[in-house]
């Protein structure tokens, strides 16, 4: 009896003695475990306050910032017409009548844009507005600020996620990923919608992955879909995370996917619902109505390739190959790296121990595949594409997120770990700190950027990609001059892509304002400048400046805003 008890007690020890001995590593805490939250955020809310005030110091058109942009006199009156409007009829603006007048395009056709973009600019606006019931007085650049607020908070959510998933080091790059990508930062200083979307959608994205990663609990995905339907209520392209989100629920939940998913889809259309008035007199049809609006409208010509395309016609590569060329080299191969981390295998055997992180890898995967489902959708036969990255933009913080995650992957390599830690942290931060260069040398046009895979903005122009397209090389600089040479005349301003171009800009230059310069819009009928004007401002979109450069051959350039030797926007006088 004593020897089968003595058996049973030593049974484990000689099963582990005749087993071979796998080593087990010390499982090490989580990366944000234990360490305080305003420790693990520190560095991406310095990058984000840095990312603030580098866009509010380079805000204003008349102090160094771009010049005024083709939408964002659109944008800014909209705005302020809708606060106008509430704060005149109070609870009557939500009347059947009132909600035909302020909401309704002319001919009771759909709006352009769902309201939230125009609610946040024209209240921003409104708190800088030295006369906030008249509407002939707009200020762009008090508008401008709701942007810059953004970009900060895009800055730090990118950095808060990352920090959660992969600890500090993959924070601080992502965060800085984001800052450092001069067009990202460029709209950052436009009072126009896309860096509002580009915030609401990578949000939306965001809030998705963690309500599946807590299980799919019905809170959570409650509050997941509200944050996409704030995103729908600012620009259509919301909708875009409909099928990318949806599949992810399913794939990760499985049979418990049906109840997320509905609670998910029904809490962002109901945000939509609410948030937007001019839907409630017919909500289904017409949201298909505003659906349609997205790819039934006039044609804008891009510059591709060399040659003149409609936006529906643009080769398939077209949004990829500018979402390369777009990044900062440097970050485009660190994200490389984070794809390649989070292949099966990627990675080491001891942070898959770590508590939590094999949902954190999943996160990634749902990023990368939202990030190439929005740049997929761009290259179906007959989608819109056009201004470079713009419609896609959100498409640059999810690809930070992966940068993040191959920086870490980088310090923590095997063959690296040789070296001390402070090196490999020190050669990083040198090599994410060289990727701000682009935000100096091209400013103030960062719209132009083009990284060094094609040489630049100089190899850029003879690969016969567009080298500015929404008229913010049109600086104030540039209409000093027009004030000195023209003051009190008429000046033409080309390429005019809508009506409220030109009114744009004379609404935003304190130099032409105090000069008497009135700007009158090329018309593409034209054959010759309009008698009485000498002088006119042209901005380099060559998509529509080939139909005007016949005309205008013969004047003579008496100012210029170049970039690495391209010529962005001139003056030109007509003999």
């Amino acid at each position: 009896m004593s020897l089968k008890l003595l058996r049973l007690l030593a049974g484990p020890w000689l099963l582990a003695r005749r087993v071979p001995a796998y080593p087990c590593p010390r499982v090490p805490a989580s990366p944000a475990c234990g360490v305080p939250i305003v420790r693990r955020l520190a560095s991406p809310l310095l990058l984000a306050l840095a990312a603030v005030g580098a866009t509010l110091g380079t805000l204003g058109p008349g102090v160094g910032g771009p010049g005024v942009t083709c939408d964002e006199l659109y944008h800014v009156a909209a705005g302020k017409a809708l606060v106008t409007a509430l704060r005149h009829e109070g609870f009557a603006f939500f009347s059947p009548r009132h909600i035909a007048e302020n909401f309704d395009w002319p001919a009771n056709g759909p709006p352009v844009q769902p309201p939230l973009g125009s609610w946040i600019l024209g209240w921003t606006h409104y708190l800088l507005d030295p006369s906030p019931d008249d509407p002939a007085v707009i200020s762009v650049a008090a508008a401008r600020f709701a942007p810059a607020v953004a970009f900060g908070l895009l800055v730090l959510l990118i950095g808060w996620v990352a920090t959660r998933w992969d600890g500090p080091v993959a924070g601080t790059v992502a965060s800085a990923a984001t800052f450092f990508v001069p067009r990202l930062f460029g709209h950052a200083h436009f009072a126009a919608l896309d860096m509002l979307m580009a915030l609401g959608f990578t949000a939306a994205a965001l809030a998705t992955a963690e309500a599946v990663r807590q299980g799919g609990r019905w809170w959570a995905m409650g509050l997941a879909g509200a944050v996409w339907g704030l995103a729908m209520l600012t620009r259509l392209h919301g909708l875009l995370l409909v099928l990318p989100a949806l599949a992810w629920i399913v794939y990760r939940l499985r049979r418990r996917s049906i109840l997320p998913a509905c609670v998910w889809t029904l809490a962002g259309m109901a945000t939509l619902l609410a948030g937007w008035p001019w839907l409630w007199l017919d909500p289904w049809r017409r949201f298909w109505q505003f659906a349609g609006t997205g790819i039934h409208r006039q044609a804008v010509h891009v510059f591709y390739a060399g040659r003149v395309w409609d936006d529906r016609a643009v080769p398939w590569h077209y949004p990829l190959v500018m979402f390369v060329v777009a990044l900062p080299l440097g970050l485009l191969l660190l994200g490389g790296l984070g794809i390649w981390s989070q292949r099966p295998g990627g990675r080491r055997r001891d942070d898959c121990l770590k508590p939590g992180l094999p949902a954190q890898a999943a996160g990634y995967r749902f990023v990368l595949g939202t990030l190439l489902f929005v740049l997929g959708v761009f290259t179906l036969p007959g989608m819109p594409a056009y201004d470079g990255v713009r419609l896609f933009l959100m498409a640059f913080p999810l690809w930070a997120l992966l940068a993040g995650a191959g920086a870490r992957w980088l310090v923590d390599h095997a063959k690296l770990r040789v070296w001390p830690e402070r090196r490999r942290l020190w050669w990083l931060g040198c090599l994410v700190a060289l990727q701000a260069v682009g935000l100096v040398v091209y400013h103030p046009c960062p719209l132009s950027h083009y990284n060094l895979l094609v040489g630049g903005l100089w190899g850029a122009e003879k690969l016969g990609f567009e080298v500015t397209y929404w008229g913010d090389a049109v600086d104030e600089s540039l209409w000093q001059e027009v004030a000195v040479r023209a003051s009190g005349e008429r000046i033409v301003f080309g390429p005019n892509l809508a009506p409220f171009q030109a009114v744009g800009v004379s609404f935003a230059s304190k130099s032409l304002a105090e000069a008497r310069v009135t700007i009158v819009g090329w018309d593409a009928s034209w054959r010759a400048p309009p008698p009485g004007c000498h002088l006119g401002v042209f901005y380099h979109r060559r998509a529509d400046l080939e139909r005007i450069l016949p005309a205008i051959r013969g004047g003579r350039v008496v100012a210029k805003r170049s970039c690495q030797g391209v010529w962005l926007a001139e003056v030109l006088e007509f003999r």
